[in-house]
């Protein structure tokens, strides 16, 4: 009796890789434009007195209604990573850890990144000019001085975790380590949303709009290391990605 071939899953035509290559991008400027128009258009009007009544107050109330001991625990204390020194600390251990697995390159860049995340989202404060929520509406947990729209945690939190899950994702192949960081990297950016209007200090716009433009501005710098990575020296180069990839833009 003849030996029994093995199977194999047929390779993808080059026709085909160009297709999914196509849809890929195709979603992913969809996804970007939408983000980009999100972030205008709460940018422009939360000011206006009905996004507070109609949206923000009652996601707000709604949210400092948990009364579940672990997780507001969790939404009470997922703040204090924005915070010196806790913040300072997140930035030298994710940068940290990037360098110590030869992704030196990387770790540069996540530093940057989330610096100038920081900056750009400070400026923006200072022109949309946005007042915080007062005792008034919401439980405050503490009195902050500084305007509201967008929230600068969030875009932290964004911008420095949610980079180092892009980067993660490209470079490690696929195992329950890997996945286990990165749902943990994920926690951490979705989670410090919600902790912020859990402790009264922004509105549930505010926080929208810092998850759009940090999501934007991980895309950008996922896009930058992308272009960067081939014309730097093999010893930014560092680790070798477990596949190749090119930037979508």
């Amino acid at each position: 009796m003849a030996a029994t071939a093995p199977v194999t899953a047929p390779k993808e035509s080059p026709p085909e890789q160009a297709r999914r290559g196509r849809v890929l991008a195709g979603v992913y400027a969809t996804v970007v434009l939408s983000a980009t128009a999100a972030f205008v258009f709460l940018a422009v009007f939360v000011q206006q007195q009905d996004v507070i009544t109609k949206f923000d107050l009652p996601v707000a109330l709604a949210i400092q209604s948990i009364n579940e001991p672990v997780l507001s625990w969790i939404l009470l204390h997922m703040s204090d990573l924005g915070w010196a020194p806790l913040d300072i600390g997140c930035v030298v251990v994710m940068a940290g850890a990037l360098a110590a697995l030869r992704l030196r390159l990387e770790a540069l860049l996540v530093v940057v990144s989330t610096l100038m995340a920081g900056g750009v989202g400070t400026l923006t404060k200072d022109i949309v000019q946005r007042a915080r929520p007062t005792s008034s509406f919401v439980h405050l947990a503490g009195h902050l001085a500084d305007f509201s729209f967008p929230s600068g945690h969030v875009i932290f939190a964004t911008v420095l975790f949610g980079t180092t899950f892009g980067i993660v994702w490209i470079v490690w192949p696929s195992s329950l380590l890997r996945n286990a960081v990165l749902v943990l990297l994920a926690a951490l950016v979705l989670l410090m949303g919600p902790s912020r209007i859990y402790m009264g200090e922004h509105w549930p716009t505010d926080v929208l709009g810092a998850y759009c433009l940090g999501g934007l501005w991980v895309a950008g710098t996922l896009e930058i290391l992308l272009a960067l990575r081939p014309r730097v020296k093999p010893w930014w180069q560092g680790r070798e990605f477990r596949r190749r990839w090119k930037p979508l833009v």
